[in-house]
């Protein structure tokens, strides 16, 4: 505000100090007060911190959507992972429940022949080349057979009573950890007279690494097929980075059919929110940010030059009327200016009275004596008519004269105006 009273700053009429030789007085410069953008400080603090926890919110809300997302995609991957799994031994068991349900089957069973039976193993093997064993197990056999590889344990056993008791007994890995360790998928031989034995498959436990393998996601991951709870477990299986085991577990699929279940950990490179969704969020408040400073600037710009040139139309206009010369208009822009400019007119209309009017009479006669002009001065106690333009037309008179021989005889006419 240095340029306020510029234009109204009076020369001083005395010499400068340079010429008289006094010293000149220091001057001192004016503490500088608030102004627009200091005050309007506390709003763009208010909006940037409302702006920045507004992207907050909606980053957490969108990285809450991402996970969503992730965590679909990572079930989503994991089902098919166990649906296609689960699809290759069904298949292995639909046809051993096909052959059980074989009449040709049921009868050398029935029949003890164990040549009938051999060769209707050796047709399962052909289908199964992975086979290890086939077994045909009487009705109620108990007996093991321990020096057989793989050998028959109570584990299968247990499973051939279940069956023989009309259910599906689950696929189950045995021995594991052993030389002879093993896969044992069982079904019930059906004759015309019901149950009358079960019909056992034995499959090497790793050929399910290789089925597994050409089902793990092509940008990585972890799977491990496992058999038993989470507190004591067997792994069967595992394909993929090791590494991811440190991580938890991100999601764990039963198989059906099995006592197994499948447990997938997702690959690092599979972010809840992915690199163009992050540029995106943080372009799209970054330049919320940047407009919202850029506005801030320039409203403090102009509204400082507007309330800067308000108050020199003020000051001016103030002085103008303080001096006596009245305003029409007031070239203002701010309400507030006008508002200002309104009332110190009416303060000033109201405090100062109208100049009187008082009559010289000395020069008066002078007047009358030298030109002519009479002057009819009020009574004694009397007030003289502020302006002329507010006095009544019953109090002015105006007489008309001629040349001073013809004065004499007119005295007494006059206009009374």
């Amino acid at each position: 505000m240095k340029s306020l009273f510029d234009k109204f700053r009076k020369k001083p009429e005395a010499e400068p100090a340079a010429f008289t030789g006094a010293p000149a007085p220091e001057q001192q410069k004016p503490a500088r007060g608030l102004n627009i953008r200091v005050l309007v400080m506390p709003l763009l603090i208010t909006g940037v911190a409302v702006l920045v926890a507004a992207a907050a919110v909606t980053y957490f809300q969108f990285a809450l959507q991402g996970q969503e997302r992730r965590d679909a995609q990572i079930h989503g991957r994991a089902d098919r992972i166990a649906d296609h799994l689960a699809g290759r031994l069904r298949g292995y068991t639909d046809v051993i429940a096909a052959s059980g349900r074989s009449p040709a089957v049921a009868a050398a069973m029935t029949a003890n022949d164990p040549i009938a039976l051999e060769e209707h193993a050796a047709r399962l093997r052909e289908l199964f080349p992975s086979l290890l064993r086939v077994r045909f197990i009487a009705h109620g056999d108990e007996r093991l057979d321990e020096n057989a590889v793989p050998p028959l344990s109570y584990a299968c056993l247990e499973l051939a009573r279940a069956a023989e008791g009309g259910q599906e007994p689950p696929i189950e890995a045995h021995l594991y950890g052993t030389k002879v360790q093993h896969i044992d998928m069982l079904r019930a031989v059906t004759g015309p007279q019901g149950i009358v034995g079960s019909l056992l498959v034995t499959l090497d436990v790793a050929v399910l690494r290789e089925w597994l393998l050409p089902l793990l996601p092509a940008d990585g991951g972890y799977v491990e097929l496992r058999q038993g709870g989470d507190g004591k477990h067997l792994m069967l299986a595992a394909v993929g980075d090791a590494g991811l085991q440190g991580t938890p577990a991100t999601y764990s699929v039963p198989l059906d059919g099995t006592a197994w279940s499948l447990i997938y950990w997702a690959p690092a490179t599979l972010p809840a929110v992915s690199m163009a969704q992050q540029t995106a969020f943080l372009t799209v408040f970054g330049v919320a940010l940047v407009v919202m400073l850029v506005a801030f600037v320039l409203f403090t710009t102009v509204a400082g030059r507007i309330v800067r040139g308000d108050l020199v139309a003020v000051v001016k206009q103030a002085v103008e009327m303080w001096s006596g010369r009245r305003q029409h208009n007031f070239d203002v822009r701010l309400a507030e200016s006008l508002e200002v400019l309104t009332a110190l007119e009416q303060h000033l209309a109201t405090t100062q009275p109208p100049k009187q009017v008082h009559p010289d009479a000395a020069k008066a006669a002078a007047m009358q004596q030298d030109n002519g002009i009479i002057v009819d001065e009020p009574p004694e106690g009397e007030d003289m008519p502020s302006s002329l333009l507010f006095m009544s037309q019953e109090s002015m008179q105006v007489e008309e004269l001629g040349p001073p021989g013809i004065n004499q005889n007119r005295n007494d006419t006059k206009d009374k105006t």
